[in-house]
């Protein structure tokens, strides 16, 4: 009898232990879907539970601050213009333009991105506000460096605004002293008033020229990551040759340098990662310097998504695009088509856009480009995309080796974290 009831016993424990596993209220300890296999479920679901104890760096938490070693390359979406914020390897801060189209650019109604988050500050006031957010330092932060690509509204008339709430240390842009190739219109006149201001507030102002490595330097531990530089690529229609600092002109003599030829480019490298950056450079300058630059891991479209040159691509064949968009052509549809083009270069690349269809666009996409391209480009190649809408942060381990891209809500200051991608291996 004490047998038969030991068995018994043991029969109804394990039936309860079954039945408790099948109904398990943990969404993570679920039956693995269809065509998904046991063992592979179970990887996931342990993977899951890690990221859930460990690293905060997850779809809806704060982004954590930056660490010494890592660098950071913050894409500011004000929907307004450019704006990117890099932390490097050892702190020091770049601040690359800083946009406001909406004083001295005006468009119709849903034309451009709206303000992000809102209209209650300038774009100026929020890309400096994000920056005191990131910023390493706590007590009396300043950017290190400013880059102003060149002379147009939204690479540069936020700039004041920015130096309202945070000190700049030194400026780079493409005329300084004279300007005497610098348009001369309302923003030029913006512009000076605030060197003057700012500089009298102990600002330094530096020509940027092509082919030089020592301007952008680090300037907290240089000897700490030998591995990380900057490299001038292009700057007023000069270019670097690819030797030492050398540098020439790419435009033949006597061609009227227009702003956006003028523009400057950069490739950034730490390690085996490696960045371009070209401002508003036009196709013609892209297919010049395609060689000296090479295979990148993330390229920033130039001049917002609509020059993208069919050889430029197929030389750089960038893992990761970044098109930073205010306006409703940008990036084109022919650009866009490129930027995933196959046939272009072989191989997987994420595309990541800071504003996408915002209300009102697709109505002036159809204006532009007829009905059935509007209807392609917001129904098939908005799908392509990695994400549409927010802070587009690339953040690089220590030494180069792998980095990660992470989406922030642009719709107010908490910066949660949207969407993660990667890890990426480094070129």
């Amino acid at each position: 009898m004490k047998v038969f009831l030991t068995l018994l016993f043991l029969l109804l424990l394990n039936q309860a232990a079954l039945v408790d596993f099948v109904t398990s209220t943990d969404p993570e300890e679920e039956y693995p879907q269809k065509g998904t296999t046991y063992r592979s479920h179970i990887s996931d679901v342990e993977d899951k539970k890690k990221k859930k104890a460990g690293s905060k760096d997850q779809t809806g938490h704060s982004l954590s601050q930056w660490q010494e070693g890592s660098l950071e390359i913050h894409h500011i979406n004000t929907g307004e213009g450019d704006a990117t914020f890099l932390i490097l390897p050892d702190g020091t801060t770049l601040l690359i333009d800083a946009g406001d189209a909406s004083k001295y650019l005006p468009r119709p109604k849903y034309y451009k991105a709206p303000r992000r988050p809102d209209n209650s500050r300038s774009s100026g006031e929020w890309i400096g506000r994000y920056i005191l957010a990131r910023h390493p330092v706590s007590s009396e932060p300043q950017i290190d460096y400013v880059l102003m690509t060149h002379f147009h509204a939204d690479h540069i008339s936020g700039i004041n605004d920015v130096a309202q709430l945070i000190p700049i240390q030194i400026l780079f842009d493409r005329d300084w002293p004279q300007y005497k190739s610098a348009p001369d219109d309302a923003v030029m006149k913006e512009y000076y008033r605030f060197l003057s201001e700012h500089t009298g507030k102990g600002m330094t102002v530096k020509r940027l020229e092509a082919g030089r490595n020592d301007q952008l330097t680090l300037k907290n531990h240089p000897e700490k990551f030998p591995e990380f530089s900057i490299q001038n690529l292009a700057v007023n229609g000069i270019a670097w040759t690819g030797e030492a600092q050398n540098a020439r002109p790419r435009y033949p003599e006597g061609t009227e340098i227009t702003e956006n030829m003028a523009s400057a480019a950069l490739l950034l490298r730490y390690g085996p990662f490696s960045y371009f950056t070209g401002g508003d450079i036009r196709r013609d300058l892209e297919k010049t310097i395609a060689w000296i630059v090479g295979p990148v891991d993330v390229h920033v479209a130039n001049h917002h998504g609509s020059q993208a040159d069919p050889f430029f691509l197929s030389i750089l064949q960038p893992r990761v695009h970044i098109i930073q968009v205010w306006a409703t052509p940008q990036p084109r549809p022919e650009v866009f088509e490129r930027l995933l083009s196959r046939r272009i270069y072989p191989g997987p690349r994420d595309v990541f856009l800071s504003n996408g269809m915002w209300i009102g666009r697709k109505k002036h996409l159809t204006d532009r480009y007829g009905e059935n391209i509007a209807r392609q480009y917001a129904e098939e190649l908005m799908e392509e995309l990695a994400a549409d809408q927010g802070h587009i942060v690339i953040r690089v381990k220590p030494g180069g080796s792998q980095y990660k891209i992470f989406v922030l809500d642009d719709s107010n200051e908490t910066y949660t974290i949207t969407s993660v991608h990667g890890p990426y291996n480094s070129l």
